[in-house]
């Protein structure tokens, strides 16, 4: 058929910024309308009186991931409730490669994404704390509390010596 061009439906994954803590409602509303999408959880421990209980927590806070053609679905996925925005480098869409998806699908295990234990910190290593109310101390790593993304630091001022409970996003060596 010469002079007639076929165009050809090509879906990629693209990130999407949602609104805050909507990445819930914006998953819902998109799915109904067919909309692929892979919004990976991590599992988090909340502590209850009774017990810890395990709920999910997005691993990338405020974006996920939707896997469309952008050229028949930008606008079902733009106006969709709880969508803020399509992420974009410039003009264009940022597109995530499918091995991206891929390596973060390998590590999803009951619908959790399991991370591998961090190795980046031994027991008795200095290590200094970045965030909160410790901010800019230097303590002792003792241990990394299984399943919680914690750890615990033994700390020593001029009048306090005691074991911390940390985010470990909080230290860094």
């Amino acid at each position: 058929m010469e002079g007639t061009e076929k165009i050809m439906s090509v879906s990629q994954w693209y990130l999407i910024h949602s609104k805050a803590r909507q990445e819930d409602v914006a998953e819902v509303n998109l799915r109904l309308l067919g909309v692929e999408i892979f919004c990976p959880r991590l599992r988090k421990l909340k502590p209850t009186r009774s017990k810890a209980q395990s709920e999910g927590e997005v691993l990338f806070p405020g974006y996920f991931f939707v896997k469309i053609d952008m050229k028949t679905g930008y606008r079902k996925v733009t106006y969709a409730h709880g969508v803020l925005r399509v992420v974009k480098f410039g003009a264009e869409p940022a597109v995530v490669e499918e091995a991206i998806i891929d390596s973060i699908r390998q590590r999803v295990h009951n619908g959790f994404v399991i991370l591998p234990p961090s190795t980046s910190f031994e027991s008795g290593q200095i290590v200094r704390i970045h965030k909160g109310p410790f901010h800019g101390f230097e303590a002792i790593f003792e241990q990394e509390l299984n399943g919680t993304q914690r750890v615990a630091l033994l700390m020593k001022t001029v009048a306090f010596q005691g074991r911390l409970v940390l985010d470990r996003d909080c230290v860094e060596l």
